[in-house]
């Protein structure tokens, strides 16, 4: 789907001129917030995707990929593809908290192969600490990126066009913006397309993984 396509649209739809800057930047605002309304509503498989990450010997923190959003499965995301010895070998997510008072804390002495692993801002930190450096892939959901004028394609995908548009559409009727025709879009009409779309989602992408915590943990003693 191309933004400027969306972006025509719009000037049709609410007879606007190209040079009208106000226009263009409340287009631009409802547009962003129309994509991250839509990619926030579920997981979609659409956004799941993949990428590796390097860890370095005696650090604990790894970068997380540019776009990363959330793990697609706690215990299935994040496997160790490098060096030869240790591919397979799965890390566990869980949360900072989880890692804190379950057995598998570490005070920061122990290194090893990483077996366990929780997120801190914009890190990945592996415990225990690793002792060389591993290569791992990380399975997850990708956050969308901001648009603006000089971007030329969407993360959603063209068939899902109807939704995104609906939802640019209101929110410029309630910045002040009348159309050239009489525009209905009722939140229910909206709530319709995202369902259809997510069934439609699931047939194109595969079914999404209820990404439960885990509640097996073993509580460390003291």
């Amino acid at each position: 789907m191309s933004v400027q396509t969306i972006w025509q649209s719009a000037l049709y739809k609410f007879g606007q001129a190209p040079d009208n800057s106000r226009f263009a930047d409340d287009f631009y605002s409802s547009l962003n917030a129309a994509q991250r309304a839509f990619c926030t509503v579920r997981q979609w498989g659409f956004l799941r995707t993949s990428g590796s990450v390097a860890s370095v010997e005696d650090a604990r923190t790894v970068a997380l990929p540019s776009g990363f959003g959330t793990f697609y499965d706690n215990d299935n995301s994040a496997f160790i593809t490098a060096p030869t010895a240790n591919v397979g070998t799965r890390i566990v997510i869980m949360t900072h908290e989880e890692w804190l008072g379950s057995e598998y804390y570490d005070d920061g002495t122990e290194t090893g192969t990483p077996a366990y692993g929780f997120l801190l801002g914009d890190n990945l930190n592996l415990s225990p600490i690793p002792d060389a450096a591993y290569t791992i892939e990380l399975t997850y959901f990708r956050r969308p990126t901001m648009i603006y004028d000089t971007s030329s394609s969407l993360i959603i995908p063209d068939v899902y066009e109807e939704a995104l548009q609906k939802l640019v559409w209101r929110r410029l009727q309630d910045s002040g913006y009348s159309s050239v025709q009489e525009l209905q879009i009722s939140d229910m009409d909206i709530a319709r397309l995202l369902n259809d779309f997510a069934r439609d989602d699931v047939r194109r992408y595969g079914g999404m993984t209820v990404n439960l915590r885990r509640s097996t943990y073993s509580r460390r003693t003291t």
